[in-house]
């Protein structure tokens, strides 16, 4: 089973889940339960045998992201913050990013995702008071602090020594005997003692919680949380924030609760509550590089106690060679080699190994009569070698220079450290760029990876993890002496050193990874074709033996606490490979709201991947809970995945400026940042500070940000405003809503710095005449560095004839929000009728759907053309109503040969003027079923019963 539902971020915790099958029956309370988030929803396992995000070769099985669209009609999934609605499985692919947060902006659920079904919803009023009781609700909830000690777990099983609330979360600590489960009104979890006995968990929730029994019919045990002192001391702190509130958010608190406006709500909710985790529930990581603000002097490898390194041989000559050689030329300090031919049949191995010994004085070879396996002969080894640290490493193992004591040093950095094991191209947990997913390596990148690796300070670059990985593995003397055999009865190899690590591991030993060192790893070789069998069978023997330890590879898998290094590492492992050496490695600059902007976005990393190597992508994170100032989410994007990671934004600029590479960054949009001009300014000093030749900044317009930071070019009135002048940008700058994002006093310093940033561009890229005007209107002085290109639609639908029905049926497509249009659609909505139908491909925000509007909910980009012929559309309205950059819904509605209305403004009305089929209309026009059906050539007395008043966009509509 593939569960979907809620995880916790803590390092012991995984969430459960109820099957929704037929023993458990759609009742009242169980709808009641799934709302409430206690539930979490299954989905039937898809047919695929490995699921994005898992690794099989170490028996993990993980959650596919989640197909389902939530309560605002956004897809994305399920979120810690939120609860989940299964629905059908459709994506536009322009839909804005899902919100991590349910509140005032999405009121209650509107459960419209089904076809040709017409919603029913409560008076806009209504759902916005409820909406608003909602958020000051969990408000209050968030402030609560409370301490409880000394709890039993059910059954006798331990204790919990304290249960700390804050914030909105619950922290235990304690001691038990078994695994148990931990229900809150938010969040619940399965949770697996260490082999200590002692635990430590993360849980979101307020209110109460839940332990019982991990066996079905166990014990449990339910209290609260607040004492009615806590609750007391909490609405002390909500007054406190809320006193000033009203004066400090006038102007959305009227727009929200007297016109209903979402947008104002969505920015009142981030004021009061704070962004927990992004869809799909499982926070991003949180770490840092590594990278010392300075260098700093590594300490000294202990010279009294040489590692043995044993090198099992089998076959595999050419590779054996390659092996032999980097090993000899890159190991300097003071170790003993021991290679062990495991009755190789390939007659080049015997003289090959005689030979490197001959010439190796510290080395010596050991023959096995029979084959004995990959454990037998490293057991011989580990006997040989006894009273010695010892590396096993695998005979299609590159290591670099200096790698012996960079190993070695993190093995000595703590005597319970049993194990450690660097980064790899193969290593699985500890894989690079993406973690469990192996890369074949081209020339240059493994050097360039390890001389990133090598600049990481580490005792920051590492981190705990369940096991170790046995390609390149150092063993602890100590910790070998305690257990000094291999355990026979994975045979031939993998899994082996899984158990080694987990025995000791409940003797008190520690395993890590270390990012400062990468060593390539040309896997499967000695086994070829056998190893899927076998690391099968050799999983089900971990998972008889250890059945927590599934559980505590995902945990690390969750957290991955090395995704700083990951990404470090990884990006000099990309760059290190030119194809094209006179383009740059591409960084994008991007927003975290999907669209139209993050579709291109998409597309050219793509393009970037087959062309460059892969991309970074740096989006501004500084609404993530408990954020430092100016953070930034890294996306480092390759053919093997994506790995993130939340850094710093002084981390995120030393690894800029440490890629010897030139970088090309293109900035594709920052709408959404707290501190849009501080993030650019960062950069410009990275790249001040780089001052490398080849260096390039490209400026691309998506929307209008660096002209005003209402990016629409919506004035505070709501309407778009038309750049009038210096004078009245600055009244309608100044009255813009203080939640909008950080800026300075006036607008003329706010173009300034953005001017002074796009002087420095080698170009400013628009995509359409209608941006050029605007941007030309501005930045007259740099009209020169203004280019018109055009973004590729691609993927178009084919042509569909019109519907043809009695009924005028209008479609309309995409995810509408206030600036593309909805109240005008609510309005229009109101005059439907037998002759009129209004048809919506897409979502809309909530605050403006009408039951007189048929909704069929998400949809694929293929799926247009059958779309428009079931619900026989006989035209599209595009309502948007600001000046959009570039529309792929305009070309999407074009192709399809059906007439095509809009407004005459922004790129959408460039494309309709130059199209056969598209119909411009002034905006402001009057909009009514007459309009239409005129508009078609139809008779307009059809469509008279359909209403008498029209539908304008208007900047109070309600």
């Amino acid at each position: 089973m593939q569960w979907l539902g809620i995880r916790s971020c803590a390092a012991t915790a995984e969430a459960t889940a109820i099957p929704a099958n037929n023993a458990a029956p759609n009742t009242p309370a169980r709808r009641r339960a799934i709302r409430s988030g206690l539930i979490a929803i299954a989905i039937p396992p898809s047919p695929s045998a490995s699921p994005p995000g898992s690794c099989p070769e170490m028996g993990i099985r993980t959650s596919p992201p989640c197909p389902c669209v939530n309560f605002s009609g956004r897809g994305g999934g399920l979120c810690r913050n939120r609860p989940s609605y299964p629905k059908v499985s459709r994506s536009c692919g322009q839909s804005p990013a899902p919100s991590p947060r349910r509140g005032l902006a999405h009121p209650p659920p509107n459960p419209y995702g089904g076809r040709n079904r017409k919603p029913t919803i409560p008076m806009p009023s209504a759902s916005r008071y409820h909406a608003a009781r909602r958020v000051l609700s969990h408000f209050y909830h968030i402030r609560m602090r409370a301490k409880l000690r000394n709890i039993a777990l059910p059954s006798g099983g331990g204790k919990i020594t304290e249960i700390s609330l804050r914030d909105g979360f619950i922290t235990l600590s304690g001691q038990a005997s078994q695994p148990f489960r931990l229900v809150s009104d938010r969040a619940s979890a399965s949770l697996f003692p260490r082999q200590d006995g002692q635990f430590q968990a993360v849980l979101e929730g307020a209110r109460y919680l839940t332990i019982a029994d991990a066996a079905q019919d166990g014990e449990t045990v339910t209290f609260l949380l607040g004492r009615r002192r806590d609750h007391v001391l909490a609405a002390l702190r909500c007054a406190t924030v809320l006193a000033a509130f009203p004066l400090q958010h006038h102007r959305d608190l009227r727009a929200y609760f007297l016109r209903g406006d979402s947008e104002a709500g969505d920015r009142l909710e981030r004021s009061l509550l704070p962004i927990l985790a992004p869809a799909g529930g499982i926070p991003v990581p949180r770490g840092a590089t590594g990278l010392p603000p300075a260098p700093r002097p590594a300490p000294p490898v202990p010279q009294d106690r040489p590692a043995v390194v044993i090198l099992p041989v089998y076959n595999a000559a050419d590779l054996v060679r390659e092996c032999l050689d980097h090993l000899g030329r890159n190991t300097t300090c003071p170790h003993r080699v021991l290679i062990i031919d495991d009755a190789s049949p390939d007659p080049v191995i015997r003289p090959l190994l005689e030979a490197w010994v001959a010439a190796h004085p510290q080395a010596e070879l050991l023959r096995n009569p029979e084959n004995l396996g990959f454990v037998g002969t490293v057991n011989r080894g580990l006997a040989h070698a006894a009273g010695h640290d010892v590396v096993l490493l695998n005979s299609d193992a590159m290591v670099p220079p200096g790698w012996l004591e960079r190993l070695l040093r993190a093995l000595h950095e703590n005597d319970e450290i049993a194990s450690v094991t660097p980064l790899s191209n193969d290593a699985e947990i500890f894989a690079a760029p993406v973690e469990c997913r192996p890369r074949i390596l081209a020339p240059g990148e493994a050097e360039a990876a390890d001389r990133m690796a090598a600049r990481l300070d580490g005792t920051v670059a590492w981190a705990e993890a369940p096991t170790g990985v046995g390609f390149c593995m150092a063993m602890r003397r100590e910790w070998l002496e305690r257990l000094p055999q291999l355990d026979t009865i994975f045979g031939r190899g993998y899994g082996e050193e899984v158990d080694w690590c987990r025995r000791t591991a409940a003797l008190g030993a520690r395993h890590v990874g270390t990012g400062t060192l990468f060593v390539e790893h040309r896997s499967g070789s000695s086994f070829g074709d056998e190893k899927p069998a076998r690391v099968q069978a050799n999983n089900r023997i971990i998972s008889a033996r250890y059945p927590g330890y599934d559980l505590m590879v995902q945990q690390f898998r969750d957290r991955d606490p090395l995704a700083g290094p990951r990404l470090a590492v990884g990006l000099a492992l990309l760059a290190g490979r030119r194809d094209r050496p006179d383009r740059g490695f591409p960084v994008w600059l991007a927003h975290r709201w999907g669209g139209g902007a993050e579709l291109w976005l998409n597309g050219r990393i793509a393009e970037d991947i087959a062309q460059e190597n892969g991309a970074l992508v740096l989006r501004d994170a500084s609404e993530e809970r408990d954020a430092p100032e100016g953070a930034v989410l890294a996306e480092l994007h390759s053919a093997e995945g994506i790995t993130r990671v939340l850094l710093e934004g002084e981390d995120m600029a030393r690894l800029l400026a440490q890629i010897p590479v030139p970088l090309a960054i293109g900035y594709s949009c920052l709408a959404g940042a707290r501190d849009p001009l501080g993030f650019m300014r960062r950069l410009d000093e990275t790249l001040t500070l780089r001052a490398r030749d080849g260096d390039s900044l490209t400026f691309l317009f998506h929307d209008y940000l660096p002209l005003c930071p209402s990016y629409t070019l919506m004035g505070a009135n709501r309407q778009y405003c038309g750049l009038p002048g210096p004078e009245a940008c600055q009244k309608c700058y100044a009255a813009l809503p203080v939640t909008s994002g950080r800026r300075p006093a006036r607008i003329a310093e706010w173009r300034a710095e953005w001017l002074r940033l796009a002087r420095r561009a080698r170009e400013i890229i628009v995509f359409s005449a209608d941006s050029r005007r605007h941007v030309e209107t501005v930045w007259p002085e740099l009209a020169d560095k203004i280019s018109l290109a055009p973004h590729e639609a691609g993927h178009l639908p084919p042509p569909v004839a019109p519907g043809g029905s009695p009924a005028l049926t209008v479609g309309v497509l995409g995810a509408i929000g206030y600036n593309k249009g909805a109240a005008i659609l609510r309005d229009l909505a109101a005059r439907t009728g037998k002759s009129f139908r209004l048809v919506l491909i897409g979502k809309i925000d909530p605050a403006y759907a009408h039951p007189g509007m048929t909704i069929h909910g998400p949809y694929q980009r293929d799926e247009i053309a059958e779309l428009a012929r079931r619900y026989a559309l006989d035209c599209w309205f595009l309502p948007s109503i600001w000046p959009e950059t570039f529309s792929y819904t305009v070309h999407e509605c074009l192709a399809t040969g059906l007439p095509v209305l809009g407004f005459d403004l922004g790129a959408q009305g460039d494309s309709l003027r130059q199209a056969p089929n598209g119909i411009v209309l002034p905006l402001g026009t009057p909009l009514t079923p007459e309009l239409f059906a005129q508009s078609l050539g139809r008779d307009p007395l059809a469509a008279v019963a359909a209403g008498k008043s029209a539908a304008r966009p208007a900047p109070h509509d309600n």
